[in-house]
């Protein structure tokens, strides 16, 4: 499978994952919901590297930027709730693909393999993410006024820019580590630091620790699609392939936006649907002329 693949699959696990945070992040607090999807994707993976005994090996700045990737990963996570708490999600999560330009740049910077094709295609789905969350004129949102919409698209420009520093850092720590350790330290870290901040600010409130009824099972589903939408990424960036993976994530974006049009409700404006074909034909042909 190629690095665009990986993460075209990743595209589509968090995609949905973000759906369901739409659901979620309206339910219970934010710091709540993070502490829960770090928590248990942390325990799972410490339990599966408790039986292999297959733990990461120790390496200074693979461990560290792990540690790093797991901290921002908590901010980013903590804009983007925030924005699809707010709505609409067709604002909030194409917003966020901000990152993948950012993040090509610095690969780019750093040597990474690319082609002009591979990059222009990448300009092009940047473009039509951007025309995907754009308000068209002739269409009135009721639901939403100007000022709603900008401070949305803020928060996810917020998690775009924090999210391409998490993934440098994360798609560094793979070079030594491999996906599934560097995927472990991620997430152990960013509980670590989740449930430090959590007592501190509830020490001396009362707090519910579990969500109630069918929101836990709507957490839990997110916490692993969210692990397995990071594995997916972390994977195809393995062996030269950060950019195409980046490419490929970048696309999460119009999986939230169709999902939540499917199962919340959410229209999208017809015309938004040419902008999906165009980015449809920009991944084959980055696809195409990936580097060998």
């Amino acid at each position: 499978m190629t690095a665009i693949l990986w993460g075209l699959l990743g595209a589509l696990l968090i995609g949905t994952s973000d759906t369901i945070a739409r659901i979620t992040s309206q339910r219970i607090s934010i710091t709540l919901l993070i502490l829960f999807i770090m928590s248990l994707s942390s325990i799972l993976m410490s339990l599966w590297f408790l039986i292999t005994w297959n733990w990461p090996s120790w390496d200074l700045y693979s461990w560290s930027a792990s540690v790093i990737s797991g901290f921002l990963n908590l901010i980013a996570v903590a804009f983007l709730y925030k924005a699809l708490a707010r709505g609409p999600v067709y604002v909030a999560s194409p917003a966020t693909a901000s990152y993948s330009v950012i993040l090509i740049v610095i690969n780019i910077t750093i040597g990474e393999l690319f082609t002009l094709t591979q990059l222009l295609a990448s300009i092009i789905v940047f473009f039509g993410i951007v025309m995907i969350s754009a308000q068209p004129k002739k269409i009135i949102d009721k639901k939403y006024s100007s000022s709603w919409l900008r401070v949305t698209a803020l928060l996810g420009l917020g998690a775009g820019f924090t999210i391409a520093l998490r993934f440098f850092f994360a798609q560094e720590s793979i070079e030594f580590l491999g996906a599934e350790h560097a995927l472990y330290l991620n997430r152990l870290s960013a509980f670590i630091f989740i449930l430090i901040f959590f007592i501190v600010k509830n020490f001396k409130n009362k707090y519910e620790w579990f969500p109630k009824n069918s929101t836990m099972i709507f957490v839990t589903l997110q916490a692993i699609l969210e692990t397995l939408a990071l594995a997916a990424f972390l994977y195809g960036s393995m062996n030269g392939g950060r950019i195409g993976a980046t490419i490929g994530f970048s696309t999460f974006a119009i999986v939230t936006s169709v999902v939540s049009w499917i199962w919340l409700g959410e229209k999208i404006p017809t015309n938004k649907f040419l902008w999906i074909i165009i980015i449809t034909f920009a991944i084959i042909f980055s696809i195409a002329y990936a580097p060998n």
